[in-house]
This record gives C-alpha cells, structure tokens and sequence, in this order.
C-alpha cells in the first residue's frame, strides 16, 4: 500500500515506514499516550531536528523516552510540553533559535509548574470527584497564568 507524506506530500510505501524497529517502537509509543500529551510530543521531537536534516527514528525514539521518563503524569507532562513548544516556535519566529540538544527547558517548565502548584484536573461538584480537564492544554495553561486568550 502506498501513502502519502502530508507535509512534502512524497509516497512511499507503508511497509518501507514501518521497516525500521525504531519507527515501529515509537509509533507504539506514542499510540499509548493519551492525545494531550501525544501530540504535543511529536511537535516537540521537531524541535530537536536542523532545519536541513532529518531526525532519525532512533534518536527520536531515545528522545521520547526520556521525555516520558520526567514525569508520570501524563496529562501535566503534555502541559509541559505544549508550552515548551510554543515558547521555542516564539523564538524560531524572531530568528533566535537553534535545534534542541536536551531537555532543560522543559525540566524548567515542569519545574514552574510544580511551583505554581499547576494540577491538570476539575472537579465535579456534583459528584465530588476529580476528572480529567476537557479543555485544550493551552486553554488550561491560559487559566492557570491568568491570560484569556479567546
């Protein structure tokens, strides 16, 4: 079966995408993690890439291991992350940014959160109970920091 890059819109063969071990473990990867973290993920290993080479599968995946391996919680991990890539996009946007090479930003941005006493979760009056937020992550990061960006 062949498909099609949405990005550069090349087409190559699935099975040739799903070859590599390396790919394949972190497309399970990132299949486990819940869409607030997942996805924000994925955007942040971007950020690790030149802006004329490719990010290897296996250093992508060495990459999402060890951001999955800072925090547990998931849901305030994707937080993290999210803010982290907006921050780094602001920097790519005036010219002031190079390829990541670790992770101390975003040990910082776990860092403030934890300080800010930042939890990703509501409570249902109703029954009591905390839940999962259903807002999107920078919606709740607006309201923690105060800033109404609608």
């Amino acid at each position: 079966m062949r498909i099609r890059c949405p990005a550069c819109h090349a087409e190559y063969s699935i099975d040739q995408a799903v070859e590599d071990e390396a790919a394949r473990e972190l497309m399970a990867v990132l299949g486990d993690l819940p869409r607030e973290c997942g996805r924000p993920l994925v955007a942040y290993l971007g950020l690790f890439r030149s802006a004329t080479r490719a990010l290897a599968w296996e250093r992508a995946l060495r990459l999402a291991r060890e951001v999955l391996g800072l925090n547990g919680d998931r849901q305030l991990l994707g937080a993290a992350v999210s803010e982290t890539v907006e921050a780094m996009r602001k920097r790519q946007d005036t010219g002031a940014w190079k390829p990541l090479s670790n992770h101390h930003y975003l040990q910082r941005v776990l860092e403030s959160f934890a300080a800010r006493g930042v939890a990703l979760v509501r409570v249902d009056t109703a029954a009591g109970v905390a839940k999962p937020a259903d807002r999107t992550t920078s919606r709740m990061l607006a309201r923690y920091e105060g800033i109404n960006d609608d």
